[in-house]
């Protein structure tokens, strides 16, 4: 979990997705009704988008499984409006085999082509959705 450093300052972001907590006090506390800050590489949500509506070009887009809106269909769930540094640890699971259940085999083959800038982008614009 990051905070910003009330002294200010910048710092390039590079290829990371970062979420912030603009309370680190209500954090600890565990705050339910807190909304995090994300930080995510320019262009991202577009980029995300797309591949989540028509696929990357070597894996299928998400709406296929999860549907158009990504607020999932059936068994399948949700994507949108969850945390975009849980669903890149999601993705990055099924892509080391961390998560291999059978349920899950499926998002190991979308994945398998996907790099890390992508499956970014792909958390950053499924995150920005309405849940």
């Amino acid at each position: 979990m990051y905070a910003e450093d009330p002294r200010g300052g910048d710092e390039p972001l590079g290829e990371r997705l970062l979420e912030a907590a603009p309370d680190p006090v209500r954090h600890e506390r565990r705050d339910d009704a807190l909304r995090y800050v994300a930080y995510a590489p320019s262009g991202s949500l577009a980029r995300g988008g797309a591949i989540a509506r028509a696929g990357s070009g070597v894996t299928a887009p998400c709406a296929s499984c999860h549907g158009a809106a990504l607020q999932g269909v059936g068994l399948v769930p949700p994507l949108a409006g969850r945390s975009p540094t849980y669903l890149l640890r999601q993705l990055l699971a099924f892509k080391t085999g961390a998560r291999a259940g059978a349920t899950g085999e499926p998002m190991r083959v979308v994945v398998a082509a996907l790099g890390i800038g992508q499956m970014i982008d792909v958390a950053a614009y499924a995150a920005s959705l309405p849940p």
